[in-house]
């Protein structure tokens, strides 16, 4: 299972970090299933449960969290 968020940039980074908790909590993805959460590259997610890697295009941030 892949999910894809695209959440406005303006978020705060706490609406941010309700995102991955409430896939993960919710059990919203299937073992070995990925969340794909898009955001500005000044925003960081990488201490967040679950996060497993970001990639940077431009100004765009993609962080990948798995279950």
């Amino acid at each position: 299972t892949i999910i894809f968020a695209d959440p406005p940039y303006d978020f705060t980074l706490e609406d941010f970090i309700k995102i991955p908790h409430l896939v993960f909590n919710k059990n919203l993805l299937e073992e070995g299933g990925i969340l794909i959460v898009e955001h500005s590259k000044h925003t960081d997610l990488s201490q967040v449960e679950d996060f497993s890697y970001s990639k940077a295009y431009g100004g765009n941030m993609f962080s990948f969290f798995e279950s």
